[in-house]
Order: C-alpha cells, then structure tokens, then sequence
C-alpha cells in the first residue's frame, strides 16, 4: 500500500485544480457572406475544433443580417452575412490567446479569405468574443471581450442563444 504525505496530496490537489481552471469557455463569432456561406461556417467550426482541442461546443442557429457597409461603398458588396455564435472548453495552458489569434487567421486563410479591402464581402470571418471573463488588451491587435460585442446585433443575438449567462456575466 503506498501511502501519500500531506505535501503529496496537497500537490496532487494542486495538479487537479490547476487542470480544471486551465480549461474557459471561449465564444467565437463567425460570420460569411461569400460563396456557399453554409459550406464556410461549417468548416470554421470543425477546423477550430480540431486545431483547438475543443471540447462541450455549442453552435448558435444562423443570424441573417445585411453586411455592415461604410457610405459609397460597391453595391455588390451588399451580400447578405450569415452570423453565428459558436461556443466550447478550450486548455489556455496549451492555448495562450495570441496563439488562439494566430489559429484563427490561418483557419480564415485555410478556408480561402482572400486580402481585401476592410468593409469588402469574405468567405468567412472568425472573431474571439470571449473567454470566460478574462479581459485582454494588446492593442488594436486582440481586444477581449470583443470591442463590438454589445454593438452588434448579429454577436448577440447568437451568443444570447447559446450562452446567455457568460453573455449577461460580461456586461
């Protein structure tokens, strides 16, 4: 029988607590309006699954909404958005967020976002909204929570559907 001293368990305790606070909620906005707009939100949340170990997702149903167009802007940029929420256990010990960032952008570009102008129409667009209530700041790179989180009705009204108290808990 092996028997475990005050330090051992206390250190054993440590390693559990450590693992289960390791693992947040993180809540994603996806948003397409480009090409088979189903197609891209769909591979957003399966590639983000994956490359992130995510675990207990949820995925809001889709929010349709005009695109956001500064004045003058192309008319055919005026395509119709496809919004959701999507929603998961993510380990910071394995993902920092500038690295949860650096997998989102390859994801978009995996997914063929091409480069272009700000306000311009893309096959998919993944934003961090959330992580738990963790607030980040690293300049205009990463803002956490979301800058537009309560701005926009399309992040929400998908957030509020899947996650209403983390939602309510940011406020």
């Amino acid at each position: 029988m092996k028997i475990l001293t005050q330090s051992k368990i206390c250190a054993t305790l440590n390693q559990l607590v450590n693992k289960s606070t390791a693992k947040k909620r993180i809540i994603f906005g996806l948003g397409s309006n480009l090409g088979d707009r189903n197609f891209y939100l769909d591979e957003a949340v399966l590639e983000l699954t994956q490359a992130l170990f995510l675990t207990n997702s949820k995925t809001s149903s889709i929010f349709r909404n005009p695109a956001m167009l500064l004045p003058n802007s192309p008319k055919e940029w005026d395509v119709e958005f496809f919004n959701i929420a999507f929603s998961a256990d993510i380990d910071l010990e394995k993902f920092v967020p500038e690295k949860i960032l650096e997998i989102v952008k390859e994801i978009e570009k995996n997914l063929g976002r091409k480069e272009r102008e700000r306000w311009a129409p893309r096959e998919i667009d993944i934003d961090i909204l959330a992580i738990a209530d963790l607030k980040i700041e690293l300049g205009e790179k990463l803002t956490i929570p979301h800058r537009d989180l309560f701005n926009r009705d399309f992040f929400v009204n998908t957030v509020e559907e899947i996650e209403p108290q983390l939602l309510k808990s940011l406020r």
